[in-house]
């Protein structure tokens, strides 16, 4: 018989509408599986209300299987009878003990000791744990009755080697409710507490996709998770209270639910009238306010008493700053009942009050926008030239609200379309491709060809449609005639769509023009056959210096006199890529010049940061490139979203190189997450192509496989540069699993395009030859590789010439050339000494090992494998690990991995020390060799001596050749 059979209260369903908390299910089931082993286990689920406690618990007893659940709840009605959760906990159990058993009738006196009951308990638990481990759920615990919950407290701080799992349910494991012991029980090391916070955007997107109709939108649903703090009662009841296009419309805002704004008001009627309009004064100005500020509009001559008032009834909360006191609410529903309460006229005053009171420009525009109930032509210019500043400043979200407000107020004509296509560049740049495009459909017809195909052909480039992008590009360009600003947007975007072409010195070229404010031709431009070598047109030497006040010359005009702010703020690294994919880096890091720390650099300098910082990883300038990019990172949030794509990804990138995998990780994901979320379809398959990196390499198949078909689906066959990274994405995963068929097959389409020959663009050459070689194609492998090695000899790139003097070294050794194949592995090791890229060395060295066993020098074979086990282990590069492993058990050394070390309680960082040491580095050279400080390694191994009872490198040596024999 099943052990769910022993459940007898009621059977909990699984809530079809529940989303997320998989870090918390994980939690409870990995505490299920303690329980199950004998090792009792307390968790304390614990949060406010509404925060999903309950469906937390439900989910997860739901899922149970192979254990006896008992299920009991408090209730606030039922919190004076004695016994009325246990009662409930002997319903659920047969037989009960005698103390259970005969518990007073509801609404009796307790007349049972509760030490006697809570020993009745723990024979319960007792008896029902011999038959399969026990789940006790303890609801609303913060409710139940006294002497329940000091029978409970009795039993349950007995458990220790038992086969039960206790998870008691509060809003405050210090709630003044609990009784005393209770409290020290849940908030001491024996209990595990899982406080729950708010559901992410990502997973209210989930839930409003379950409720239906329509899914939010990332913005939306991200506006939705701010304004609700994403607690799951809250966001529900207005997913199925508000409509669907003011759910989608990130500018509108939104009420609070139904039940809640009853509540609200309840407590703002039991307030006197000062507090009442000290409180309306707040909700009208905003989320937050100074306290004289919000006195004056309340027309309070001392608000300090209303205030007391306002925060006893938690409608209002004060803090203080160096400018005074400041006003807020609890949270955003708070200040959105008050304020959806009002009536239009009241509305419409206190925003012209406050209009008038206000300093802050776009906080008084704010207020006469909201007081408005007519289309008046000056405000709308206002509101336009709001947006243009919030544009140039680079601060998109607010530029959108701004700008689709100003269409929306102006009549159809050349001004509104203009309007529209400076919409669409927002909009596009904030991440919102969908609301861009339904917006760009609105360019009228007959509207100037420039504007309304710049409008268009930016969506197209957005969604990965290049063919269709390029063509509206090119007429808009023809038709910009004397508009600089207008021409540099074009211009800008043209060179987005050389990079993904493949198309290094066009992409320079038309990125100059963006820069320098230059004007088409007369004549429409014509397309041009598609170059990448350092000699073809483009930015070259006539490319200007950037600025150091940042901003293109054609923006900051555009800035001045509020006309179109252009190009999408990538033209500076757009020009800087182009010269990279042109063979140009030296040309393009000389043109980067000075350029001061992200935290201090303008608009325009992070976009040339971003550039150079991707210049530095294709010279194999790693440390460079990685302090350019980190320092990025940590001010992304507030740029576009291509940019924000382009930081993580190119981070995870110089990251995964370094050897720091970890980290590569988590910023490909995020890059990743960005393309998803955000829309960012041109981009999308190089981020999920890193994101594959990390994954593939550790053997984590099914995520880096998830990861290449989100590349391949975003990848359109008039998109180079996605091409390219998807095919390689494809090989190195095929690589990794030695499937060398596959890796041939993703790889080999490449070779028939005109693709950039720049050999850091090109790198996916060497993985081909490998591959070729391995499938015994020799010829094709030296036609792939040899245009590779010439180009990065001519250029001297390192990694390339690293990597592809291992291919050819593969090559020698198929030939049987066994001197050249030596040759070339020591060359490749060479220039791989000269960069920090310690997987790359680490494949090298595992490949001249495995030669160099295959021609019987088994010590010299063992050298080199012994140091890439180190740094495979070090990665957690299973595949490649395994393969080290196998040669070196074929070279007759003893393989010791981190599971023969951690039975001796070492942790995988103190395993590697361990080796190392073992093998007689110093404490600094292995240092160096994990790149640990000194002392770190001076910590792990005071823990590895004590851990084996041992005193000495000599005892170490003994202890670890033991394990390996």
């Amino acid at each position: 018989m099943a052990a769910r059979a022993f459940r007898n209260g009621p059977e909990r369903s699984r809530d079809e509408q529940f989303v997320g908390r998989s870090r918390e299910l994980a939690v409870l089931h990995a505490q299920l599986g303690r329980a199950c082993e004998g090792r009792s286990s307390l968790v304390v689920l614990e949060g406010p209300a509404g925060i999903g406690k309950t469906a937390l618990t439900g989910e997860f007893l739901s899922a149970i299987e192979n254990a006896i659940v008992l299920d009991v709840s408090g209730e606030e009605g039922e919190a004076e009878l004695p016994y009325g959760v246990l009662g409930q906990l002997g319903a659920q159990a047969q037989p009960v003990p005698e103390a259970l058993a005969c518990l007073p009738a509801p609404g009796a006196p307790a007349k049972r000791d509760p030490l006697v009951v809570g020993a009745a308990v723990l024979e319960l638990l007792g008896q029902l744990q011999q038959a399969a481990p026990v789940v006790i759920a303890i609801d609303g615990a913060g409710w139940a009755d006294l002497p329940s919950l000091q029978s409970l407290t009795f039993a349950l701080r007995r458990l220790r080697a038992d086969r039960v799992l206790a998870i008691v349910i509060v809003r405050e494991s210090d709630h003044p409710r609990l009784p005393d012991g209770l409290r020290r029980l849940l908030r001491g090391s024996a209990a595990l507490r899982l406080p729950l916070s708010g559901l992410s955007a990502r997973d209210l997107q989930a839930l409003s996709a379950r409720l239906g109709p329509v899914r939010l939108t990332p913005q939306a649903a991200e506006r939705l998770q701010r304004h609700t703090r994403g607690v799951p009662l809250h966001a529900r009841a207005l997913l199925q209270q508000v409509r669907a296009e003011t759910l989608a419309d990130v500018d509108a805002p939104l009420p609070a639910p139904r039940a809640y704004t009853t509540q609200v008001l309840d407590r703002l009627g039991r307030c006197e009238a000062p507090a009442q309009r000290l409180v309306t004064a707040a909700a009208v100005l905003g989320t937050s306010a100074p306290l004289h500020l919000v006195a004056r509009m309340a027309q309070l001559s001392e608000p300090l008493p209303a205030l007391e008032q306002a925060a006893g009834e938690e409608l209002l909360v004060e803090w203080r700053t160096g400018a005074g006191v400041s006003l807020g609410f609890p949270n955003p529903l708070v200040r959105a009942a008050v304020y959806h309460d009002l009536g239009p006229a009241t509305r419409r005053g206190l925003h012209l009050v406050a209009a008038d009171l206000v300093d802050d420009a776009a906080r008084r525009l704010d207020h006469r926008l909201a007081a408005a109930d007519q289309v008046d032509a000056d405000l709308v210019r206002e509101v336009a030239r709001v947006g243009r500043r919030q544009t140039a400043a680079g601060r998109w979200s607010s530029a959108c609200g701004c700008l689709t407000r100003a269409v929306q107020l102006t009549e159809e004509g050349p001004e509104r379309d203009r309007l529209i296509a400076e919409a669409v560049e927002a909009l596009l740049e904030a991440g919102r491709p969908a609301d861009a495009g339904t917006l760009a459909a609105q360019v009228a017809q007959a509207a100037d060809p420039s504007v309304r195909d710049y409008a268009l052909g930016s969506v197209a480039l957005v969604a990965g449609r290049l063919d269709e992008a390029v063509r509206q590009l090119g007429s808009a360009w023809s038709h910009a005639g004397r508009d600089p600003l207008l021409a540099a947007g074009i211009a800008a975007r043209q060179a987005m769509a050389a990079l993904l072409q493949g198309h290094g010195a066009d992409a320079a070229g038309w990125a100059n023009r963006a820069l320098t404010g230059e004007l088409p031709a007369t004549e429409p431009v014509r397309e041009r056959p598609a170059r990448g070598r350092a000699g073809s047109r483009g930015g070259g030497a006539a490319a200007e210096r950037i600025a150091p006040g940042g901003g293109h010359a054609a923006a900051r005009a555009g800035a001045a006199v509020g006309g179109f702010v252009p190009g999408g703020g990538l033209a500076r690294s757009a020009q800087l890529m182009g010269l990279g994919l042109a063979g140009r880096l030296e040309e393009g890091m000389a043109l980067s010049g000075e350029l001061p720390v992200p935290a201090q650099a303008t608009v325009g300098e992070l976009d040339a940061l971003l550039g150079r910082g991707l210049l530095r990883l294709w010279a194999d300038d790693l440390a460079g490139a990685h302090d350019d990019l980190l320092g990025l990172l940590a001010v992304s949030a507030g740029g576009s979203a291509p940019f924000q794509l382009l930081v993580a990804t190119a981070l995870a990138q110089t990251e995964y190189r370094l050897g720091r995998w970890d980290e590569a990780a988590a910023h490909a994901e995020l890059g990743a997450s960005t393309a998803d979320d955000l829309g960012q379809v041109w981009l999308a398959s190089y981020a999920h192509a890193v994101a594959t990196l990390v994954p593939a390499a550790r053997g984590e198949w099914e995520w880096a496989g998830t990861h290449v078909r989100a590349a391949r689906a975003a990848c359109g066959q008039d998109n180079a540069a996605a091409q390219v990274s998807t095919a390689a994405a494809e090989a190195l995963l095929a690589t990794a699993r030695c499937d060398h068929e596959v890796a041939i097959t993703a790889l080999m389409p490449l070779t028939k395009g005109n693709l950039s020959d720049e050999p850091a663009a090109a790198l996916w050459r060497t993985i081909l030859a490998d591959a070729l070689v391995l499938a015994g194609r020799l010829e094709e492998a030296e036609a792939a590789l040899v245009p590779c090695e010439l180009l990065a000899l001519d250029r001297e790139r390192r990694g390339v010439l690293a990597a592809a003097a291992s291919a050819r070294a593969g090559l020698y050794a198929a030939r049987h050339e066994p001197v050249e194949a030596e040759s070339a592995y020591q060359v490749a090791l060479e220039h791989s000494a000269k960069i920090d890229t310690p997987f790359e060395e680490a494949r090298i060295r595992l490949a001249y090992g495995t030669f160099l066993r295959r021609r019987g020098r088994r010590s010299a074979a063992a050298e080199q494998l012994e140091a890439a086990q180190l740094t495979l282990s070090r990665l957690g590069a299973l595949p490649y690990l395994e393969q080290c492993d196998l040669e070196l058990g074929a070279s007759g050394r003893a393989v010791l991995r981190p599971q023969d070390t951690a039975r001796l309680g070492l942790t995988p960082q103190e395993h590697t020390v361990a080796v190392l040491i073992s093998r007689g580095l110093t404490n600094r050279q292995a240092a160096r060799k994990l790149v640990l400080s000194v002392k770190t390694v001076e910590y792990h191994l005071s823990h590895i001596y004590t851990k084996l009872g041992i005193t000495s490198r000599t005892a170490l040596i003994g202890r670890l050749s033991d394990l390996g024999e």
